[in-house]
C-alpha cells in the first residue's frame, strides 16, 4: 500500500485511443488523482475524441479533466497539472505509454527508501511482447554530442563504442538493482514534488516539447538529487521513431544549449559548427547495406539470413538504440516489431546468440 499519495499526469493531444488505453491499463487509481490534459478538445474535429475522455473523466472518480483551450506544448500541459496537484508524487505517462498500478508503487517505494532520488523510471519495454528494451536516456552534454560527431571519423571506435554502451545497458537493464542515470526521459517518469520544487518548478515553459525533461534532470542534479532506473518496475512504450519530430527537436535543442550550457552554445556557432567535425561515413565501408526499401519483416529475415537482431536504431552509430533484454534472446524480427518501426532508415546490429563470430552491423531502409 502507498504511504504517500500519488498523482499521475498524462497528457493527450489527438490521440484519445492510447489515452483511453492508458487509462485502461491503471484502472481505478486508488493512491491519488489522474490528470488528464487534452490539448486538443477545441480543436473542431476532435470533438468526438473530447466526448470519449469526458466520459472517462465521468465513469472514473479518480480522473480530473482539464482543457486548456489551446495546445500548450507537452512541458506546459504537464505544468498545468503539476500546478494544481498537491501529491508528494507525481508520475508523467505518456498516452502510448502503459504501466501497471504495481509497477507504479515499486517506484514510488524506491523513491521512499532513497531520499535523495528526485527522479526514477521502470525499465520500459518497446512493445507489448517485451521482445525488446528502450535505452535509457542519453545524455545531453556538449561533450557527448560532440563526441558523437567525432566518432563518425572512425568505424572502428565508434562500433567499439556502440556495442560496448549496449552491452553494458543489457547488463544493467538484466539485473534488479536500482542504477543512477544523469537524465531521464518524461515517457513514464515519477517525481518526487518537493525535489522539483527545489529545482525551480516541473518544466521550462518555453520548451514546446522535447528537450525539457533534460532541462529539468540538471536541474534537478545540480540541487543535488539523484535519478535512476528501477528495473523491478516495467512499463511498456511503443515509441515511434516519426520524421515530423526533427524540426520540433531543433529548435528545443537549440534553447536547451543556449539555456544550460551558454558557453558551448556561442563557440559552437549555435551549434552550427558542431557537425563540421563529423567524417563522412561510406555505407558500403561501415555496414553491410541490404537492397533498399526492404518491406517485410520476411525480407529482411532473408537478406540477413535470419541472424538475430540483438539491437537497432534510427542512428548510423547505433547509439542510443533500442535492444533485445538479453543476447540469447536474438532473433528475426516478426511481423508485430516490423510493423512498430517507422518508414525511413535503420541501423541494426546482427548476431548469431550459438556462433562466436563477430557480429554483423546493416543498414536499411524501411519501405
Amino acid at each position: 500500500m502507498s504511504r504517500r499519495s500519488v498523482d499521475i499526469i498524462i497528457v493527450n493531444y489527438r490521440g484519445a485511443a492510447d489515452t483511453l488505453q492508458a487509462l485502461a491499463r491503471l484502472a481505478e487509481w486508488p493512491h491519488g488523482t489522474l490528470w488528464l490534459v487534452d490539448n486538443s478538445a477545441h480543436e473542431p474535429d476532435m470533438a468526438e475524441e473530447a466526448a470519449a475522455l469526458l466520459q472517462a473523466g465521468i465513469d472514473h472518480p479518480c480522473v480530473r479533466l482539464l482543457t486548456p483551450g489551446a495546445n500548450l506544448g507537452f512541458g506546459c500541459a504537464c505544468n498545468l497539472a503539476f500546478a494544481q496537484s498537491s501529491a508528494d508524487y507525481v508520475l508523467l505517462l505518456n498516452p502510448d505509454a502503459r504501466i501497471s498500478t504495481e509497477d507504479v508503487l515499486l517506484l514510488e517505494q524506491s523513491m521512499e527508501s532513497q531520499p535523495k532520488l528526485a527522479g526514477v523510471s521502470p525499465k520500459i519495454y518497446w512493445n507489448e511482447q517485451h521482445t525488446f528494451v528502450l535505452p535509457a536516456a542519453f545524455a545531453q552534454t556538449p561533450w557527448y554530442y560532440v563526441a558523437q560527431a567525432l566518432a563518425t571519423r572512425s568505424r572502428r571506435v565508434a562500433q567499439w563504442a556502440a556495442r560496448r554502451g549496449l552491452l553494458r545497458a543489457m547488463r544493467q537493464m538484466a539485473g534488479s538493482k536500482v542504477f543512477e542515470v544523469d537524465f531521464v526521459a518524461g515517457s513514464v517518469l515519477l517525481l518526487r514534488r518537493s525535489a522539483v520544487l527545489q529545482a525551480g518548478g516541473l518544466f521550462d515553459p518555453d520548451y514546446f516539447m522535447f528537450y525539457e525533461d533534460s532541462d529539468l534532470s540538471l536541474r534537478l542534479r545540480r540541487a543535488g538529487y539523484e535519478l535512476a532506473i528501477v528495473p523491478s518496475a516495467t512499463a511498456e512504450h511503443e515509441y515511434r521513431h516519426k520524421a515530423f519530430k526533427a524540426g520540433l527537436m531543433s529548435q528545443s535543442q537549440q534553447h536547451y544549449f543556449n539555456k544550460q550550457y551558454p558557453l558551448f552554445f556561442r563557440w559552437s556557432g549555435r551549434l552550427s559548427r558542431v557537425p563540421r567535425l563529423a567524417g563522412s561515413m561510406d555505407l558500403n565501408a561501415w555496414f553491410k547495406v541490404l537492397a533498399q526499401p526492404v518491406s517485410s519483416a520476411e525480407e529482411f529475415t532473408h537478406q540477413t539470413g535470419a541472424a538475430g537482431v540483438l539491437a537497432f536504431s534510427p542512428t548510423m552509430l547505433l547509439m542510443p538504440a533500442i535492444f533485445r533484454p538479453s543476447m540469447a534472446q536474438a532473433r528475426p524480427f516478426d511481423e508485430n516489431e516490423w510493423g512498430l518501426l517507422e518508414p525511413g532508415p535503420y541501423t541494426a546490429l546482427l548476431v548469431d546468440p550459438e556462433s562466436s563470430t563477430s557480429p554483423t552491423w546493416v543498414y536499411f531502409r524501411k519501405a
